[in-house]
């Protein structure tokens, strides 16, 4: 039986993929200010960093005071176009029902957007397995700061060890994460993380598809 009774998982790369939608949304921002998008490649580079952070490293002429308001147009697009665009990776409903059966409580930690979450936990009909959802609502301290973790989650599950408590992520911010907050750390390779970066950070696990977690958590 395994040891984990608590299994986080980030939502872009780990649960869906987002890739597409976040590409084109931030491309069509920027052609929104009139200026020449970056490439994709670069784009997907910031996948898993906050909106403000994301901007800043890709335009770093960006002044400070109009963050807001490309965060609020990438918004837009995302909402109402970038949504469309999203979809499951393979298997994950499937792994999400088994970790249910086996009495596992299931968390959803995202720098996204709590809204935007939420939603698309909805479109994609899989909110219901998730006991405890968390994103961005303004005030939240954003991976991979640990903060969240000891605020909100311990608190929230007092009785549990953190070696009873396991990440599920793809990018580097989601490794570090865990490794900040004294975790163990799954890395779901299938996603957008840089490689060399996330095997540098020595996850406790490495999964090439969803269905390997199986093997991990049940």
């Amino acid at each position: 039986m395994s040891q984990y009774k608590l299994i986080i998982f980030d939502f872009d790369g780990t649960l869906a993929i987002t890739h597409n939608a976040i590409i084109s949304c931030i491309t069509k921002t920027f052609e929104k200010f009139q200026l020449v998008p970056p490439t994709a490649d670069l784009i997907r580079g910031t996948i898993g960093i906050n909106l403000a952070k994301t901007f800043q490293i890709l335009h770093p002429a960006l002044e400070a005071t109009e963050i807001p308001l490309w965060v609020e147009t990438y918004r837009y697009y995302y909402r109402t176009e970038g949504e469309k665009q999203l979809a499951l990776f393979s298997g994950i409903t499937q792994i999400l029902e088994l970790s249910k059966q086996a009495e596992l409580t299931l968390g959803v930690l995202s720098n996204k957007h709590v809204n935007f979450v939420n939603l698309f936990l909805e479109k994609l009909s899989i909110h219901s397995f998730f006991d405890l959802i968390i994103g961005d609502d303004g005030e939240m301290v954003q991976k991979p700061d640990p903060t969240v973790f000891y605020s909100i989650i311990k608190p929230l599950f007092p009785e549990l060890n953190n070696s009873e408590v396991l990440m599920v992520g793809d990018t580097a911010v989601d490794l570090l994460f865990a490794k900040n907050a004294q975790i163990d750390a799954c890395w779901a390779a299938y996603g957008y993380g840089d490689r060399h970066e996330c095997l540098s950070l020595e996850p406790t696990f490495i999964i090439n598809n969803i269905e390997e977690l199986s093997s991990i958590i049940i």
